[in-house]
């Protein structure tokens, strides 16, 4: 039963802090799919989001029509993903205001996503989602750092091979870790071409070179998603001192980035060897802020965003349809694919290892562009 599995991983994945992150991310992002799916789907159950809030938020407090009417200008200004007056809807609640401790929402409040008064916040039902999730990652963060700390009994040690190989499932072979397999595979990259790579690049990386480029900046997160993928994709540490160095015009590079790059390297610090990070770390990551560019865009960023990206890296605009079309549904991986397709028009996938990892992605472009087919489990239609 799915409340037993949950209970099997609770114990698989508490045993490390990297663990027991991706456990979170995904129970996180399966509570919001049955709690949407409910709401869309079900009638009855177009209360779930609701009935959730209040088991965890007993003192949530509806605003009546007169409670809300002096404060409503207020609510719309600071909530601009509310499109209409919740005093113009009818009975059906579709938009009722909450208000709770600001201390409860926190979230919500530091990405001034609503109202906060005397210490209360004023949340639309639509983003009581947030609450929910936030709540729930809590306390299921909590118990399972409770839970590593319970010492091992002999009833749990008949099961320890099976939850240590439970626990590795999801983990995918880091074979970017310091680029020397990319290196193996006939790329590269040096100082002087990385930009002439940005065909080659997922979009998610592509981003971050484009706002590097325009901006000669990027944000701690940047820096560190686009590093270790340059990194993973065989840019050495003197050639990436240079590249950051040039990029970075006008700012004190080895005063304020340069510690940074050789930290990435494992050459600062408590030099450990980071690896590059993979589709799930980039999709389930911190989320981006204002002049921020890390992470997914087919997540993080609007249709229109990646449209916008998609034109400038010379996308045709008739392969976008296909790549909207997985962003809308949620499926980022994918949309991811059908990118790889529109950049080698003339190769059809057989495996997936790039919709998986961005310097995956980038080696199997770079070896289609070259013509090398069968090396990066692609079938190429010219010769079918």
């Amino acid at each position: 039963k799915d409340w037993i599995s949950h209970f099997v991983l609770r114990l698989a994945y508490c045993r490390s802090e990297d663990l027991r992150r991706w456990f979170l991310a995904q129970e996180v992002a399966l509570l919001k799919f049955r709690l949407n799916n409910c709401s869309n789907t079900n009638s009855k159950g177009g209360n779930a989001i609701t009935k959730a809030l209040k088991s965890i938020l007993p003192n949530a407090y509806v605003l009546s029509p007169e409670e809300l009417e002096p404060l409503l200008p207020k609510i719309l200004a600071a909530t601009p993903s509310l499109n209409m007056n919740p005093l113009q809807v009818g009975a059906d609640g579709k938009s009722v205001i909450y208000r709770v401790p600001f201390t409860q929402a926190l979230d919500l409040v530091q990405h001034r996503q609503v109202f906060v008064k005397a210490g209360m916040a004023y949340i639309p039902e639509s983003k009581l989602l947030n609450l929910v999730t936030a709540k729930f990652r809590i306390n299921l963060s909590r118990q399972l750092a409770l839970l590593s700390s319970v010492p091992t009994t002999p009833g749990l040690q008949r099961t320890q091979g099976f939850l240590k190989n439970v626990a590795t499932v999801h983990a995918i072979k880091d074979e970017y870790l310091d680029g020397s397999n990319a290196s193996a595979d006939g790329v590269h990259l040096t100082a002087n071409n990385v930009t002439n790579h940005l065909k080659h690049m997922p979009l998610c990386m592509a981003q971050l070179q484009i706002a590097l480029s325009k901006e000669k900046h990027l944000k701690h997160w940047g820096r560190l998603q686009y590093g270790l993928f340059l990194k993973g994709a065989g840019l050495s540490l003197e050639d990436a001192l240079v590249f950051f160095e040039r990029m970075f015009a006008g700012k004190d590079f080895n005063k304020e980035y340069a510690y940074n790059v050789r930290h990435m390297y494992g050459k600062e610090g408590k030099r450990a060897n980071y690896p590059p990070y993979n589709c799930s770390k980039v999709i389930n990551g911190n989320a981006p802020n204002a002049n921020e560019h890390h992470g997914c865009p087919y997540k993080h960023s609007t249709v229109q965003d990646v449209t916008m990206m998609l034109n400038k890296l010379g996308v045709a605009p008739s392969k976008h349809k296909a790549i909207i079309s997985q962003q809308q549904s949620h499926n980022y991986q994918l949309a991811c694919v059908e990118h790889f397709k529109a950049v080698n028009p003339n190769v059809t996938p057989v495996a997936n290892d790039f919709g998986n990892h961005p310097n995956a992605w980038f080696t199997s472009s770079v070896k289609a562009s070259a013509g090398d087919a069968s090396a990066v489990g692609i079938k190429n239609e010219k010769s079918t």
